[in-house]
């Protein structure tokens, strides 16, 4: 008799330890999934437009790059930046290097007024410079629909 009621008490203590680990492990999906919706709010999703924009622009695509932008910051990236002639061939493929090898970083994006508007801070590290030679510049994001489009880089 004594071995079934100690039994029977393992069983339970083993019953509430798997659900003190169930609810546990619940908890802990409920703070990932809070943090990655965070992360998809207007800020978010402005800050993943910045994100395509200036991947695609210092990959020399000026096209993928546009689409990120308004119609005035479209038009000056497909129409008059490829337009531009270099001397020679050495000399673009130099500039194509120098622009792939600069980096970035996001380093915030804050809603201006309400979740229509964000200005997003990045960080540019140019190919070659020294560390922690980076500057910082902004751009101003506004929801056209449901994304976000540069209208403003400073």
């Amino acid at each position: 008799m004594k071995k079934t009621r100690i039994d029977g008490l393992r069983a339970q203590t083993m019953t509430k330890k798997v659900k003190l680990r169930a609810v546990a492990a619940a908890m802990a999906l409920v703070l990932a999934l809070g943090g990655c919706t965070q992360a998809t709010g207007a800020s978010g999703k402005a800050a993943k437009t910045a994100s395509g924009f200036l991947d695609a622009f210092f990959k020399m695509d000026y096209a993928g790059a546009a689409a990120f932008c308004d119609s005035k910051i479209s038009a000056l990236l497909t129409d008059t930046i490829p337009a531009a002639e270099y001397p020679s061939e050495q000399i673009r493929e130099k500039a194509l290097e120098a622009s792939r090898g600069t980096s970035f970083k996001i380093v915030s994006a804050s809603e201006l007024h309400g979740s229509d508007s964000v200005l997003v801070c990045y960080e540019i590290h140019p190919f070659g410079a020294e560390k922690g030679q980076a500057l910082r510049r902004t751009m101003t994001l506004v929801k056209a629909g449901r994304t976000f489009k540069i209208v403003a880089l400073e």
